[in-house]
């Protein structure tokens, strides 16, 4: 996902521990829409009833996206691939970089997926709690590109409070998609985002 979420208000005061807050739903949100207090362009993520907006993906972003896109699109068949489209989660709604679905639903958005990948350029905590979510909805895979650590931190397995399996992949590495889908070559993937090879060390 592009840009930190709710940035612009990390130097306001903080609520006092009491304060009580109005968390909104889903269809709330929708209703926003309707009556043009939100736009459908606006970009916002709904976390535990609470709208995060999203600031523009920047040119890294986009170019890692245009390429998983290219990627999964052309090898999905029959399965659907949606590119920064709504995720149904427990408390609200996501927008993921990419999702693969099996059979999306045509009268509402879908709330589970094949694949959910989110492209991380300042973002790896947020991405990281997400995981959770994303568990919880199923999601049987999980990808987050780091850039920051230039590789592809992979989650499988998912079960109540996360995902049974987590492993990194760097320059050099293939991730094996699901569905099917030809391995993914890191080293293209993050050259596609003119991010050299190498990085820091360690576990992935």
């Amino acid at each position: 996902m592009s840009g930190e979420p709710g940035s612009g208000t990390l130097n306001r005061p903080m609520l006092p521990a009491d304060t009580q807050v109005h968390r909104l739903s889903y269809e709330d949100v929708l209703r926003m829409v309707e009556v043009g207090v939100l736009r459908d362009e606006d970009r916002v993520e709904l976390v535990d009833g609470v709208l995060l907006d999203m600031s523009p993906p920047g040119a890294t972003h986009s170019a890692l996206v245009a390429w998983l896109t290219r990627h999964f699109a052309t090898n999905a068949g029959q399965r659907e691939v949606r590119v920064q489209d709504l995720l149904l989660v427990e408390g609200g709604f996501v927008i993921p970089d990419l999702m693969l679905l099996e059979r999306p639903p045509r009268d509402r958005h879908p709330s589970t997926a094949l694949l959910v990948v989110e492209v991380a350029v300042t973002t790896q905590r947020h991405d990281a709690a997400k995981a959770r979510r994303y568990a919880g909805s199923r999601v049987e895979e999980y990808w987050i590109v780091d850039v920051t650590a230039r590789r592809v931190r992979v989650h499988r397995g998912p079960v109540a409070d996360g995902y049974e399996r987590v492993a990194g992949y760097r320059n050099g590495d293939r991730i094996q998609a699901p569905a099917g889908i030809p391995a993914v070559d890191v080293g293209e993937l993050l050259a596609s985002g003119g991010i050299a090879p190498g990085g820091p060390s360690g576990q992935g």
